[in-house]
């Protein structure tokens, strides 16, 4: 995770820092891809500190992961995509795999416990 904080981090201090135009010296578009809430907040808290806004900045998720972050995100106004992905059952698959072995150890945490409970209550409301 500290990993992904510190690339964020060289990514929106470049952009904060830059006003070239030229090539290979311009503003980065940046598309932050987590289903982390840590890691989207990290950035968030990055952003503001460098008194930027979101311009160029968009975030990421998988259809039907950390959908709590998606909406909230895009409902402050930032730019939040979900990505679905498609191609042959044989490729599709062990992908989805991977993604949700490498989510697994998120599904008791906190977060993924307040995501059932907003998806109870809401199903509730309904």
């Amino acid at each position: 995770e500290q990993n992904y904080h510190n690339v964020i981090d060289a990514c929106v201090s470049h952009n904060a820092e830059s006003d070239s135009d030229e090539p290979g010296h311009g503003k980065a578009e940046i598309l932050i891809a987590s289903h982390n809430q840590s890691s989207i907040e990290f950035a968030l808290k990055r952003l503001e500190e460098l008194g930027k806004n979101s311009d160029g900045v968009y975030f990421g998720q998988l259809l039907g992961m950390a959908d709590h972050l998606t909406f909230t995100l895009g409902a402050k106004g930032f730019a939040a995509y979900k990505y679905v992905p498609y191609g042959p059952i044989d490729e599709v698959v062990p992908y989805l795999i991977r993604r949700t072995q490498e989510n697994s150890a998120i599904l008791g945490s906190e977060g993924v416990q307040q995501e059932r409970q907003m998806v109870q209550k809401e199903l509730r409301r309904r």
